[in-house]
């Protein structure tokens, strides 16, 4: 079995079409019919079935297209690292990270990073954090920088980097900008800026209000950090941020924080990568800058 049949095979998954396989890999349509019967008879079940015109996966094909789709994932990424290691000269390191070490973490340490690899392309590439981890799960990024409450998966290495603490943002003079603290029960009684449903933040948030029976009175939801805490600076209401999110604000003045009453969870900055990948001198260098201790070039192993 080799690469090009599993090309094949992951393109009819997405295309269903033997001619827009063939296209897509710069094949003719003879040997994409070729790949297929050869597979077939390989692994000596039916993969593909033809139907109004269309080529479908099997169970046992799309069982194949789960594998297929990790190997082709780290045949790309042993080019990769293979590449980097002919030279240093060029090369690209990917990362993934959520939006609040992608926006403020992340800056400084790639323009360190471009200092000591000149000739590296960094793609940064901004998701949720639950996308981040899919992302590595897919062997599509190198790293993944995630905020998130601790978590375990066996697969990866996770790198605790610094605290991420949430906290309550309130607009300047807000009525409880000269409290200290307030109640559960009193965020019921303003309105809430509510982040979109793929953010950790939250996730955490309505947790948080299950766990105190609050009812928050949601005003606004966003998926753009940038809109919530413009919103809660224009006093539309109030939000679950992070303090690094919000720390030039806070100092113009602009926006207050509190602790949020009663959180059970704290959040932290995670650095992320496969158990297995190897670790390219850029890589290293990466998660030295974030605080890894030990990186050596092997497999990465668990620091936690």
């Amino acid at each position: 079995m080799n690469l090009k049949k599993l090309e094949v095979v992951v393109g009819l998954a997405r295309y269903k079409k033997v001619t827009l396989v063939a296209e897509h890999l710069g094949l003719k349509q003879p040997s994409v019919t070729f790949h297929m019967k050869s597979l077939e008879e390989e692994l000596g079940v039916p993969l593909f079935e033809h139907r109004a015109g269309k080529v479908l996966l099997t169970d046992a094909g799309r069982a194949l297209l789960h594998y297929a789709t990790k190997i082709l994932a780290l045949s790309q990424e042993a080019k990769r690292v293979l590449g980097e290691y002919r030279s240093f000269e060029r090369g690209t390191l990917t990362i993934g990270a959520s939006y609040v070490p992608g926006a403020y973490l992340l800056p400084d340490i790639v323009d360190r990073l471009s200092h000591r690899y000149p000739g590296i392309t960094v793609r940064l590439k901004l998701n949720p954090a639950p996308t981040v981890l899919a992302m590595l799960a897919e062997h599509s990024i190198d790293v993944g920088l995630i905020s998130s409450p601790a978590f375990e998966d066996p697969s990866l290495q996770i790198i605790p980097v610094c605290p991420d603490d949430l906290v309550l943002a309130i607009p300047a003079g807000h009525p409880f900008s000269d409290r200290e603290a307030v109640r559960p029960s009193e965020l019921a009684e303003v309105p809430f800026i509510l982040h979109d449903s793929h953010s950790s933040t939250r996730q955490m948030t309505l947790e948080w209000a299950e766990r105190h029976g609050v009812k928050l009175r949601v005003a606004l939801e966003a998926d753009s950090l940038e809109t919530i805490k413009r919103a809660v600076r224009a006093g539309m209401g109030v939000s679950f941020l992070s303090r690094m999110a919000i720390a030039e604000e806070a100092e113009r003045g602009q926006l207050r924080h509190l602790p949020i009453p009663e959180l059970a969870s704290e959040r932290f900055v995670f650095a992320c990568c496969q158990r297995d990948r190897w670790l390219t001198p850029p890589i290293r260098t990466l998660l030295e800058m974030l605080g890894a201790p030990g990186a050596d070039g092997a497999p990465a192993g668990s620091v936690r």
